[in-house]
């Protein structure tokens, strides 16, 4: 599971390394407090106890063990424990429980000092602070489980079951208040009948074993049969004819050979990702749609990945085997020659670091879980040299999967995910001063520097559909506002940039708690946020939910590749292994129809910092915008990776523009971008990918 801070609590009159010492670590929760970590060594060692009469004690029975070793724990119906329900730990051990119900029960509930794992719905974490008890409750297995049917798409039609139950109205993608969920008994089989109202048509079907069962794609009536072992939710998408230049068009889903957990768009315009160990990494080609596959060097599942500024891809740390325990590994992709190798070991292990490229060349990786599952504090930099240097003065306690952005002054911002932020000096042995606090901390929310020093961090949380952004560039008097709301809130989505400037949010929950299915099917819907104006525009339906674990890239045509969700899956939903690309509206004309697109004819593969370079195009008088963004680089929502450019040109002649490189690669670091040219109708070309160096 992660153990992200929420707060970071700053005192700017103490020094440095001692405030940032004041970030406070724990779980996936946003309103719990606990205290502050150790730095200097402690010897204490404290009690975690187990309980079972919690509300009157357990229903039915279970055992709790603890991968520490002390703990095994026998749980009776009524309460009454036996065994070993009491173990000592050293401070700051995070102790795994292992919660097994008896046969015919299940996890009722566990007590908010012990963090739920992701990875594992039958464990939580203790971080030992302190004398610890956990309360435990099992209870019987329910004899029905609940089937829900959502939306997708533009269309509408009805959905009905046999038995009956289900009887639910979708209109225009958004499935009905009433009709839409019933109970049905536990293993009975369920057939849903899908009917297209006039002029939609059955799109997909999704869930419940229904991608791969469920008939009539296509046409105007289908079905599918699921088999009700536990709750489900199941999305039925109709479509029609929609205005696609305002709301811009999914494609069908279809299947991606193992979950993308992580993504990476390579220098060679093919589509890297992985999962967990039990598939290899996974090669796309888009303009072909042909897959491939590259072999797996180490458990790469959690670990942190950014491009090299030679187009390789450095990976820092993974997993071990266990939740929070990280890796010491380095490994780098060579995309020319699709193979790994290794480079030297880090100082501890990482499981869920960032990697950010620095503007000289450097790599750095910040936070994770450590050979011993304890949060790592102390970042290292990744040297031109293959080295790696451990940036001993910046030791700190920041959450899992940090949101982390060069500045414009060259130092690294730390966006998020908690409240308060700062900037590492990565020189030497590093520090780090303080910086603005946000309204909230964002946990699993998602964050994109839209423009040189602009910074947006969108949802996360509860979740939240508040949004807040900050100019570096105003230095010390920077502070940080609100850009607006989106239509829905969310967390675990993903914020990917666009050509023309803006943010497209796709996926995530709108469900409390930390990988819980959506309370409806309005997150299916994309949203996209114009900078300018400061607000959102909510646009075309998906026909999967994308939750946790699921992955966006912007491709080189100007579409954005999203795809997985699950391992594990929220409640009623399954592990998804399809893809799905969305069409923007730029790409269409009003009537439509698609939009006639620019072309680059000609572009330098790499350019110099303010380096003037000519782009030939037949279409130069009609562009308006030139902009580059760099490859992405996703995992766990954030992306490590991406970044947005403009870029300033002139029109020497009717067939060339003239373009100047960023001068300085504080606010381009050096490496791979998607090189854009957008006409006076917002329409973007191609990219041309261009290395700067």
């Amino acid at each position: 599971m992660h153990r992200r801070p929420v707060s970071m609590k700053v005192a700017a009159t103490l020094p440095i390394v001692t405030a940032f010492a004041a970030l406070l670590m724990f779980g996936c929760r946003d309103s719990v407090t606990e205290p502050e970590p150790q730095f200097a060594k402690v010897n204490n060692r404290y009690q975690l106890t187990i309980n079972g009469t919690i509300n009157g004690g357990s229903i039915s029975g279970g055992v709790v063990t603890s991968d520490r070793g002390g703990i095994s724990c026998k749980i009776a119906p009524g309460g009454a424990v036996g065994g070993k329900c009491t173990q000592q730990y050293k401070s700051g051990s995070i102790v795994t429980l292992h919660l097994a119900p008896a046969a015919g029960a299940k996890l009722a509930f566990v007590s908010g000092n012990c963090q739920p794992s992701p990875e594992n719905p039958l464990a939580c974490d203790v971080t030992m602070h302190q004398n610890a008890t956990v309360a435990v409750k099992f209870e019987p297995q329910p004899n029905t489980a609940m089937l829900s049917i959502g939306g997708g798409a533009a269309g509408s039609g009805t959905v009905s079951s046999n038995p009956s139950g289900i009887s639910c109205s979708i209109t225009s993608g958004t499935a009905g208040s009433t009709g839409c969920a019933a109970a049905f008994p536990l293993n009975a089989s369920v057939t849903l009948t899908a009917t297209a109202a006039s002029g939609s048509y059955l799109k997909a079907w999704a869930g419940g074993g229904c991608d791969g069962s469920g008939t009539g794609v296509g046409k105007s009536t289908g079905v599918c049969t699921v088999v009700m072992s536990e709750a489900r939710a199941i999305v039925v998408s109709f479509d029609r004819p929609a205005n696609a230049a305002l709301l811009g068009q999914w494609g069908n889903p279809f299947t991606w050979p193992a979950l993308a957990i992580h993504a990476n768009l390579l220098p060679n315009g093919k589509v890297m990702t992985w999962g967990r160990s039990d598939r290899l990494p996974v090669l796309w080609d888009p303009p072909t749609n042909n897959f491939g596959s590259a072999s797996r060097p180490v458990d790469l599942f959690c670990s942190g990945h950014a491009l090299l500024p030679d187009g390789r891809l450095l990976t820092s740390g993974g997993h071990s085997g266990i939740d929070n325990q990280g890796i010491r590994a380095t490994r780098i992709y060579d995309y020319a020659s699709n193979s790994w190798s290794a480079g030297p070991d880090m100082r501890n292990g990482r499981w869920y670091p960032t990697v950010t490229a620095l503007p000289n060349g450097e790599m750095l990786t910040i936070s994770g879980g450590d050979t011993a599952k304890q949060l790592n504090r102390i970042p290292e930099v990744f040297s031109t040299s293959g080295g790696w240097r451990a940036l001993t003065s910046a030791e700190s306690s920041i959450p899992y999967y940090p949101m982390m952005f060069v500045a414009p002054s060259g130092n690294v911002f730390v966006a998020g995910p908690s409240q308060s932020t700062g900037y590492l000096n990565t020189a030497g042995t590093g520090g780090w001063t303080a910086g603005p606090s946000r309204s909230a901390g964002r946990d699993y929310g998602s964050a994109v520097m839209y423009a040189p020093g602009k910074i947006l961090v969108a949802g996360g949380g509860a979740p939240t559909a508040t949004t807040e952004i900050i100019d570096l560039t105003a230095g010390s008097a920077a502070t940080w506002s609100s850009g607006g709301n989106m239509r829905v809130p969310r967390r675990q989505m993903n914020a990917t940039l666009l050509p023309d400037g803006t943010v497209l949010v796709t996926g995530g929950t709108n469900a409390s708690g930390f990988n819980n299915t959506p309370t409806n099917d309005d997150v299916l819907a994309a949203e996209r946020w114009n900078p300018d104006a400061k607000a959102w525009t909510q646009l075309a339906r998906q026909t999967h939910y994308r939750l946790y674990h699921s992955t966006a890239l912007l491709l080189p045509d100007a579409r954005v590749l999203t795809v997985g969700s699950g391992q594990p899956a929220a409640s009623g939903l399954s592990d998804d292994f399809t893809a799905e690309l969305f069409t923007p509206p730029y790409l269409f004309k009003v009537d439509g129809t698609p939009a006639s697109r620019p072309s680059i004819s000609s572009a330098p593969d790499a350019v110099g910092y303010g380096q003037t370079f000519s782009v030939g195009t037949s279409e130069a008088t009609s562009i308006a915008k030139v902009s580059w963004v760099r490859l992405g680089a996703v995992t766990h929502a954030t992306d490590m990776n991406q970044r947005f450019s403009p870029l300033s040109f002139s029109k020497p002649n009717a067939s060339t523009l003239s373009v100047t490189a960023p001068t300085s690669a504080n606010l381009a670091p050096p490496g791979h971008y998607m090189l854009f040219i957008v006409d006076e109708n917002g329409v973007p070309s191609v990219a041309k990918i261009v290395r700067i160096q």
